[in-house]
């Protein structure tokens, strides 16, 4: 937990840099007195209504103009921080911008750290933890559907249902913890039968969240794709002709790509993160040997292998044993085989062998035939899972969420074990306990310094 949170604190809330303006933000509850002291206008900011923005100078200690600024106050607790707060907007550029935050800390406030402002508008109850972290996922959100499903978890959908799932547990508990205290005159409170069924409904609620975290990690990070194959087979040029850029080295040397190369591209609001691999061979290079092996590991982490040949080529041993490992014919990966160099094969090899369970296409980089097809593809297959997957409006995006409900299952079901097996009370609250501890640990009811300040401080200065 960051010390001294009663102090006023500034930060400039855009990028350093040049452009037209500048905004600086002050809060505090000396932030509205502290500004008005260097602030020149017609307005005086200390008696000005909430959410009101006016026009004046910047003066320093010399009663010299810094900077012309429109200051724009939000009285608590109707502001962000939930604090008494100024946002100063000033004309762009480095210079600028240091010489009024220089002349604004001469009263007093000191600069926020990483996410302060975050942290307080967390701390003063404006909004609870997984809405503070989902400002952080909107920030650097890269697509469509990144910016959707941190959008929504900013309005509190996942809170909303984190709340739910929660309260209905907290009274069940409540309910076993004061059977405990009759035990001796064995008095029941509960019915076993509903609590029974309340556990199993929640397991349920909790299982289809953690459903959900394979797409809502994909839709935050992107999708994998790995392109994978033997030397020479075009995978360069496909990232190429995909990217419509000259990112990769193509020659016609077999094994021109040692290392793997990673680069983005957006279609239809997914984010695909490309990886084009070193071929895939049996070789006593030990640089192309250490290439073949990241391959290996891309291709485990990989969401979708798009698997390219030469289709002038019959398959090699290699391609064949790479079809049949259980490695790139997984249920849980997408898998396309990428029939390449389609304008120079002859009639003879149009024998459509692909990965079981998977996609065949026909693809020619050197004149952009299927690409299109195979970008629609991609997306098509990726959003048909997801919203088979997606059985709730609600997706978990974060690693942190998706730990805490699944511990938070596990402990459920451990009470609901303890519940049909006719254990003590005891031990089916001390379960559900810990269940309610991990859920709430999600929306901030439950936490610890350690949690908060790993969260804020990845958070940029301003924010």
């Amino acid at each position: 937990m960051k010390e001294n949170l009663k102090d006023t604190i500034i930060a400039i809330a855009t990028p350093i840099g040049e452009g037209a303006i500048s905004v600086i933000r002050v809060s505090g509850d000396m932030a509205i007195v502290n500004v008005a002291r260097q602030f020149e206008g017609k307005s005086d900011l200390t008696t000005t209504r909430s959410h009101t923005a006016h026009f004046g100078r910047i003066i320093n200690s010399q009663k010299e103009i810094v900077d012309e600024v429109v200051c724009t106050v939000f009285r608590s607790p109707k502001s962000f921080t939930g604090e008494d707060m100024v946002e100063i907007g000033c004309h762009g550029g480095i210079h600028v911008t240091r010489r009024v935050m220089e002349c604004l800390l001469e009263t007093g406030m000191r600069p926020a750290e990483p996410g302060e402002f975050t942290q307080r508008a967390f701390l003063n109850g404006k909004i609870d933890l997984s809405q503070a972290e989902a400002i952080a996922d909107l920030i650097k959100a890269q697509s469509d559907k990144a910016q959707k499903t941190s959008l929504n978890q900013l309005q509190g959908v996942l809170s909303k249902q984190i709340h739910m799932v929660r309260d209905e547990l907290v009274q069940a508990l409540g309910l076993l913890e004061l059977e405990l205290d009759f035990t001796e005159e064995n008095i029941e409170l509960i019915d076993k039968q509903k609590v029974i069924d309340l556990f199993k409904r929640g397991i349920s609620d909790l299982s289809n969240l953690l459903d959900t975290y394979q797409f809502g990690r994909i839709w935050k990070e992107g999708v994998k794709v790995a392109l994978i194959g033997a030397p020479n087979a075009g995978k360069s040029s496909l990232l190429n002709a995909l990217l419509k850029e000259n990112r990769a080295i193509v020659t016609d040397i077999p094994g021109t790509t040692r290392d793997y190369i990673e680069e983005r591209m957006i279609v239809d609001g997914v984010l695909f993160r490309l990886i084009d691999t070193a071929g895939l061979r049996k070789t006593e290079n030990q640089i192309e040997k250490e290439g073949v092996l990241r391959t290996w590991d891309i291709v485990n982490k990989a969401d979708v292998i798009v698997l390219v040949h030469d289709s002038t080529k019959l398959l090699s041993d290699e391609e064949l044993e790479l079809l049949e490992t259980e490695q790139t014919v997984n249920e849980k990966k997408m898998v396309i085989f990428a029939n390449n160099k389609i304008d120079l094969k002859n009639e003879q090899q149009l024998q459509k062998i692909g990965p079981k369970n998977g996609i065949f296409l026909e693809t020619s980089a050197l004149n952009n035939t299927g690409i299109d097809n195979l970008k629609h593809t991609l997306v098509d297959n990726i959003i048909s899972k997801a919203r088979a997957t997606d059985k709730e409006s609600t997706t978990i995006t974060n690693e942190r969420h998706y730990s805490a409900l699944l511990r938070a299952k596990e402990s459920l079901s451990c009470s609901l074990e303890s519940l049909l097996s006719g254990e003590s009370g005891e031990f089916i609250a001390q379960n559900l306990r810990a269940a309610i501890d991990s859920i709430g640990e999600i929306i901030g009811v439950i936490t610890t310094e350690d949690i908060l300040n790993s969260i804020f401080s990845k958070f940029c200065i301003g924010k």
